[in-house]
């Protein structure tokens, strides 16, 4: 599926469910001569030196040269040496976390304006901050994200109540992507399933495909 209105993203992103699939083989190619940044921006709270250190311990990246960069406010999206360093990249992982803080520091940032150029490997929830429409995790309702693609509306799995309000509150021309742990969508200009265990897609409530 294209995207119906595409934004301003440049560079393939592959949306994964979790760290864990991202050692599947075939998610995720690289080089020896890759350049890797694990951007911690969502993990402001809970401890941005783990979650890099994480993402830096899988065995995916072989040779790359893998390296976090924190950015973890406003000031830092602005910074000249992180913006270095995340333009010099071939390859930016966003971790999993607070995602209505990583939007607040990437919207209208230099940093965000160079994600949209950038390939990047979203996990998680963060996937849906990159949307026009991001899904809210404190209840569950559409709000605005960074507008880098539309049409598709991306989440990962609720409750039941939650996701049954999410479905509500979005319109018939809107698909929502569920991304469970094990599932993994890439888009490039055209939405691709990459692994289809533990993903659902729906559009008005009603299962439809990607």
């Amino acid at each position: 599926m294209t995207s119906r209105a595409a934004g301003s993203l440049t560079a393939p992103v592959t949306f994964a469910g979790s760290l864990g699939v991202l050692d599947a083989p075939g998610v995720v190619e690289v080089s020896a001569a890759s350049r890797v940044r694990v951007l911690a921006t969502a993990a402001a709270f809970r401890g941005p030196a783990d979650a890099i250190e994480d993402v830096l311990a899988l065995s995916t990246w072989g040779d790359a040269e893998v390296r976090g960069t924190p950015a973890l406010d406003r000031r830092s999206a602005s910074d000249d040496a992180v913006l270095a360093e995340v333009s010099d990249a071939d390859l930016v992982v966003l971790v999993d976390g607070a995602v209505l803080h990583a939007r607040s520091v990437w919207r209208g940032s230099p940093l965000g304006e160079v994600l949209a150029s950038k390939s990047l490997v979203a996990l998680g929830a963060i996937g849906s901050v990159l949307g026009t429409t991001m899904i809210d995790p404190r209840g569950g309702a559409p709000t605005t994200g960074l507008g880098l693609f539309d049409g598709v509306v991306l989440t990962v799995p609720a409750g039941a109540e939650q996701l049954a309000r999410t479905r509500s509150l979005l319109g018939a021309d809107q698909i929502l992507v569920e991304l469970g742990a094990r599932a993994v969508v890439t888009y490039d200009g055209t939405w691709r399933v990459v692994v289809g265990e533990d993903l659902v897609v729906t559009r008005a409530g009603v299962a439809t495909d990607l």
